[in-house]
């Protein structure tokens, strides 16, 4: 008689378990695809030099910093990047259309409100590069409030002698 309680006592405990996990995952899976749509829309558009259409998943307070070095010079700066800086580089450089895009997204972490994302990106064949996304959700929406990026390291250019 013993063993039967403990056996549905299990039992019970394993069903509440089962049904825990399986209400989280529900609620994590529409925040899990929003997370990824709003970094996605974020980076496709920033390749594709669309502003306005990416500014739609930005925070208005957003921080983008990252490491970054010039031509040229072999020391790293750190470097902030304003809305309008962010701007101007997009009126000014060439555009990568998605399907050329290779764009992967980890989600690393979410809690209530706050997400934590890995975004591998870059331009293939020449730079790849990785940003480190916070994410907080406003009024239902995920917004991007901060980015970090830093480069893979360059590979040398064969040159002719």
């Amino acid at each position: 008689m013993k063993n039967y309680r403990k056996s549905i006592l299990l039992y019970l405990l394993l069903v509440a378990s089962m049904f825990n996990s399986l209400k989280a995952q529900e609620t994590g899976d529409e925040d899990n695809l929003q997370i990824e749509s709003a970094t996605l829309g974020y980076i496709e558009n920033f390749f594709e030099n669309n502003f306005e259409e990416m500014s739609f998943y930005l925070h208005h307070e957003l921080a983008k910093r990252g490491i970054s070095k010039k031509r040229g010079v072999e020391e790293y700066y750190f470097e902030n990047l304003s809305m309008e800086k962010l701007k101007n580089m997009l009126a000014s450089k060439k555009a990568l259309s998605k399907q050329d895009q290779i764009n992967q997204v980890e989600i690393l972490d979410v809690f209530r409100n706050t997400a934590s994302v890995k975004l591998t990106t870059g331009y293939p064949g020449r730079m790849k590069w990785i940003e480190y996304i916070h994410l907080v959700k406003v009024e239902g929406e995920w917004k991007i409030a901060n980015i970090m990026w830093d480069y893979y390291p360059m590979k040398p250019k064969n040159r002719r002698k």
